[in-house]
């Protein structure tokens, strides 16, 4: 009695190509979720910097709107709040002046912030003169 022949097309995968295959999309899924992690890192970032540019402009210019004679030497430093992302980030700004001259101050406020155990900071300058009276 004769066996009958096997088949000889066998469509489909062994199970070794499909483990091969396997492996390799979870590599590139691995790799596309850390793309992912660092991208939303990287916006985070550019959008702490933007509110503390906008916290700069903020002050400087309620500075800029003081009359000449009202400017001190130093202003006291404060935290403020962050609407980035629910609010939990605080900036420390500073504010100071300093003469250019007898009728011309420096105005500069300065922002600072934490991300990531990393310090960062902007500082917005400004110059002001007194009207020739």
């Amino acid at each position: 009695m004769r066996c009958p022949p096997l088949l000889k097309d066998n469509a489909g995968f062994t199970l070794t190509e499909m483990m091969v295959a396997l492996v390799v999309m979870i590599v590139a899924m691995v790799g596309l979720l850390q793309a992912i992690g660092i991208a939303l890192e990287h916006n985070l970032r550019n959008q702490e910097r933007e509110e503390a540019v906008y916290l700069g402009e903020k002050y400087m210019n309620e500075l800029r709107g003081k009359s000449f004679d009202s400017y001190s030497a130093s202003y006291s430093s404060f935290a403020a709040g962050s609407a980035v992302r629910g609010g939990g980030l605080r900036y420390t700004v500073e504010r100071s002046t300093a003469p250019l001259g007898a009728d011309t101050r420096l105005l500069m406020v300065t922002v600072k912030w934490t991300f990531k155990q990393v310090e960062y900071q902007n500082r917005v300058t400004a110059t002001v003169s007194q009207s020739p009276s």
